[in-house]
């Protein structure tokens, strides 16, 4: 389903002057090369390389006029509303079933029998064979559950060896993808990347069944029905459940298509938070190196106005040392003296006076001293 946008060659440069290309493609659903072509076939200008940078760092920028044409003409673009609602998702999702196709390791049927199980597999039949022989209470009626530290399984005794097979199944292709598989308090746990995991679970559908009882309210009883459930839960949960036409053993690929896609969004999702990241860091150090040369440049300035105002006072002060030269010539050590205070004193020279090392020329105050010089 197509969609024609209609814009005149000063609406469309209005729009390529006021968002970046890249942006403004996904608009029309173009490649930006797309975006590109249409503007020059129609001699619209385009904002150059390190355009946009420059204004995000509050650069002076030039914008290029367009130049009128004897014939204007009307710019069609045509977007296809389905591409345009295709979600990142989905392309990730296709990425995914094609690599799991491709994967001739991977054992998408699961086996009649057990043959080789993983050891985690041997664990969980052994603990089983023997929840079997104590008939333990359920909060399922008619089911049996793994002890912990196992992977979670509560099932009736007639699907434990469907359960156990689907189990190994799992475990190994997991294997053959790369992740690792752990055992914890809670289950079992694959784990891919950057520690990114999942709990993989079996559970028994059920049934409930509503009994008054003798206080005048119903009892609801929960009672297994033969349907088993693949459960995987990160933040959310999702299940694979039996049904009349696809039983959990033929949603192998299924199972991995979405346990592999959800692991890809988590790690695409991290790549575009370190972009940005990287980006704001970018930023901050531009900001930061700005805030300095302005520090500094101010710094500078006030060192330039001090001087020059002590200068003025030192003329005075020289002016009145002239005059007692003048006027008292005996007073030789006072005016020795005053001679080497005007020469620490003038910002020309800033002469160093150990007797004054702790005095500010501009405020002729004692320095503040910092704590550690204490």
């Amino acid at each position: 389903m197509n969609n024609t946008i209609k814009l005149s060659r000063k609406e469309l440069y209005d729009k390529v002057w006021a968002t970046p290309m890249i942006k403004l493609a996904k608009e029309f659903n173009l490649s930006d090369n797309g975006l590109r072509k249409i503007c020059k076939n129609f001699d619209i200008p385009i904002p150059p390389v390190g355009y946009w940078q420059k204004i995000q760092y509050g650069k002076k920028v030039n914008q290029l006029p367009l130049l009128k044409k004897d014939e204007e003409g009307e710019i069609k673009i045509n977007v296809d509303v389905l591409k345009q609602n295709y979600s990142p998702e989905d392309s990730i999702r296709k990425l995914v079933t094609e690599k799991i196709r491709k994967n001739l390791s991977l054992i998408l049927k699961v086996n009649d029998r057990l043959s080789k199980p993983d050891d985690i597999v041997v664990k969980t039949q052994s603990n089983l064979e023997n929840k079997k022989m104590s008939n333990s209470y359920e909060k399922v009626k008619g089911t049996i559950s793994t002890s912990r530290g196992l992977p979670s399984i509560i099932v009736s005794p007639k699907n434990v060896s469907r359960s156990l097979r689907i189990l190994d199944n799992l475990i190994k292709n997991f294997k053959v993808l790369g992740y690792r598989v752990l055992l914890s308090d809670e289950g079992l746990e694959i784990i891919a990347h950057d520690n990114d995991k999942m709990l993989i679970y079996i559970r028994e559908k059920s049934n409930a069944t509503l009994t008054p009882n003798k206080y005048g309210w119903n009892d609801r009883e929960l009672s297994a029905n033969g349907k088993l459930a693949i459960k995987i839960r990160r933040i959310a949960t999702f299940e694979f459940v039996d049904t009349d036409k696809s039983p959990v053993e033929s949603q192998v690929e299924k199972i991995l298509i979405k346990i592999e896609t959800e692991f890809q969004k988590v790690l695409d999702n991290r790549k575009k938070w370190e972009i940005q990241r990287e980006k704001q860091e970018e930023i901050r150090k531009v900001e930061e190196a700005k805030q300095k040369c302005k520090d500094e440049e101010l710094s500078r300035f006030i060192s330039f106005y001090n001087d020059a105002h002590r200068w003025k006072k030192f003329l005075i002060l020289s002016e009145y040392l002239d005059y007692v030269k003048s006027s008292d010539t005996k007073n030789k050590e006072w005016i020795e003296w005053a001679e080497k205070k005007l020469d620490w004193y003038n910002p020309s020279k800033n002469f160093e006076d150990d007797l004054m090392d702790e005095i500010d020329r501009d405020t002729l105050e004692r320095k503040e001293k910092k704590k550690w010089e204490w």
